[in-house]
């Protein structure tokens, strides 16, 4: 799509701080730590940054529906059960 910037973002301060430090972890997960570090090196600006629960609802929402419908593409109307939560956002950032 042409971009060269990806933001990532989690509420779970672990996540950002091992992606932070090279994607190296011992645990269980480590081989999926390395994946998404090192496709995230693709992009020629990465960063992690940790995003309180609050301010992440619509990636849990999308990442909800992914897991239990089939993938679908977001190009120019967004999904109707993430309006309220983008609408929220909005109103977050304006007040």
């Amino acid at each position: 799509a042409g971009r060269n910037r990806l933001v990532i973002n989690s509420d779970n301060m672990e996540v950002i701080d091992t992606m932070k430090n090279g994607g190296q972890s011992a645990g269980a997960v480590a081989a999926v730590f390395d994946d998404c570090y090192f496709m995230a090196c693709d992009f020629p600006l990465t960063s992690f940054e940790f995003c309180n629960k609050e301010m992440n609802k619509v990636a849990h929402e999308l990442a909800r529906l992914a897991k239990y419908s089939m993938t679908r593409d977001w190009i120019e109307e967004p999904m109707e059960n993430i309006v309220p939560l983008l609408t929220d956002d909005v109103t977050i950032i304006y007040n």
